[in-house]
């Protein structure tokens, strides 16, 4: 089969998009032909940049008319994985192509696919509006994660937490990193910082590099090294998040986006992170205290252990199981 990815990522809008749909796209394209749809525009450079690295074709489309030139585009399937459409979306692209499939955060339409996926922790317990026939894929059993999150063991659990890891996406459009490294100044552990490549500033934080011993800068790192370096984690809550959670790391979220608030709030019901809330309102004497608390041995056992149980980590293939069949 022939499938399109409808997808876009950088420097605004961050890397979500683009970073969850290549899992996706590296299991499909074993069998199938896969290449995506992006729009051609600088804001969006970063997520083609990235999509091209990862072996995949790039068909690009206008910015101002996205919508109305995905229907020009030849594929028996379109995978969507974006917020910037609306319901007539979903009707046309429904009518064109022979199957349809989106990608879900926020569950605000009326969704006209024939495939539906959310894999955030606690989807599955909502009403969306599909039709009979829309194959809905809800919850944490369809987690998309990368082929080395899949096959990595969880780490140990040590008595003592030295290392802490924080990262806020590939580029932070909300400087939530520089925001955490004003609070964390005199705490006693080495902190693993990541800069992703569509970060603005670098230069910022290539300043502190030599400022202080325990911060360690790590830029476009390979994630799944620095992670593993960590006994904890402070995280942006988005798809991250479920990585952290499939190593067995246990983490403080934070809210960046609207689309992380219910991941944050469910999470912290579930027991497999700390929710700190948005950063624009976190304070330091909130982080503070919940780092002092994360770093309690039995704190970080309980969550580890319902982070592993919450993690299916083959979710990426029963969804393209669901989507082959």
């Amino acid at each position: 089969m022939r499938i399109a990815i409808r997808a876009d990522g950088g420097s605004k809008i961050g890397m979500g998009h683009i970073m969850r749909t290549l899992v996706l796209a590296k299991e499909l394209a074993k069998t199938n032909d896969v290449f995506y749809v992006c729009k051609d525009d600088a804001e969006f450079a970063g997520g083609i940049e990235k999509v091209q690295q990862e072996g995949f074709n790039v068909v690009r489309i206008k910015a101002d008319n996205a919508n109305e030139e995905t229907l020009n585009v030849e594929a028996d399937i379109l995978i969507t994985d974006s917020y910037n459409i609306d319901e007539e979306y979903f009707n046309l692209t429904k009518d064109y192509f022979t199957k349809t499939v989106y990608v879900d955060d926020l569950n605000c339409r009326n969704y006209k696919v024939d495939v539906l996926i959310n894999q955030n922790i606690g989807a599955e317990k909502w009403e969306y509006s599909t039709s009979e026939q829309c194959k809905k894929l809800l919850g944490t059993q369809y987690i998309l994660l990368r082929e080395e999150f899949r096959q990595e063991e969880p780490i140990l659990i040590k008595e003592e937490s030295k290392n802490v890891l924080i990262t806020m996406g590939g580029a932070d459009p909300l400087e939530a990193t520089n925001k955490l490294l004003d609070m964390i100044k005199g705490l006693d552990f080495t902190f693993h910082i990541v800069i992703g490549k569509n970060f603005r500033n670098k230069e910022v934080f290539k300043s502190m590099e030599n400022t202080s011993e325990n911060l360690i800068f790590y830029y476009d790192p390979v994630m799944i090294d620095v992670m593993l370096k960590c006994d904890m984690a402070i995280a942006a809550c988005g798809s991250t998040i479920y990585e952290l959670s499939a190593l067995g790391i246990p983490t403080l979220g934070v809210i960046v986006a609207d689309n992380q608030e219910k991941i944050a709030e469910i999470g912290n019901q579930e027991h497999i992170l700390i929710n700190l809330g948005h950063i624009n309102n976190l304070s330091k004497e909130l982080l503070l205290s919940s780092v002092e608390n994360l770093s309690k041995y039995e704190t970080r056992k309980i969550i580890q252990s319902n982070q592993l149980k919450k993690i299916n980590k083959n979710g990426v293939l029963n969804i393209v199981r669901e989507i082959q069949s």
